[in-house]
């Protein structure tokens, strides 16, 4: 079983969840069992900007909940806890999508010509749509010519290797 640090679980927070998230997960590595309200207070946010967070970090199981109610104050109270064992798993999910997103932009990069004006502000078309539209850019009116896609057809085929020897 792979084992990674308490900093290596915030940047992969970080990256999923954005800096708030990640503060709010070192928060609970730091001291487990807080409830939303006194996260909120000792990080000075929101509490329902806090609540979000947590709910969305909840729906990729990083974090866990124990509801208890306070009767001094008649309301439920919800518990919060990171659980760093499933960061890995999310992470790897997270490259799978990664992964078949890139697979299928190389699929429909190897499949067809494509051609441009050279207008960086101008998409670039397939031939058939560059046929239809006689080889004449509807956006700028320019010249549609061939354009080579190999440098971007190889880095895809770099990176997809690259997340391919992670997931090994």
């Amino acid at each position: 079983m792979m084992v990674i640090t308490n900093e290596e679980v915030l940047a992969i927070v970080r990256v999923i969840g954005g800096e708030q998230a990640a503060q709010i997960a070192q928060k609970l590595l730091k001291k487990p069992g807080l409830s939303d309200e006194e996260v909120a207070a000792a990080l000075e946010i929101d509490v329902k900007q806090v609540r979000k967070i947590l709910h969305q970090l909840s729906e990729l199981s990083l974090v866990t909940y124990e509801q208890t109610f306070d009767k001094k104050e008649n309301k439920r109270v919800f518990r919060w806890r990171l659980q760093p064992e499933q960061v890995i798993g999310v992470a790897k999910s997270q490259i799978q999508r990664i992964l078949e997103r890139l697979r299928l932009i190389r699929e429909q990069i190897t499949s067809s010509q494509f051609y441009w004006c050279g207008n960086e502000r101008c998409r670039k078309y397939t031939f058939e749509e560059s046929f239809d539209k006689f080889f004449t850019c509807p956006s700028c009116g320019g010249q549609l010519n061939y354009h080579d896609h190999s440098e971007l057809r190889d880095a895809i085929e770099k990176k997809i290797r690259e997340l391919e020897e992670i997931l090994k």
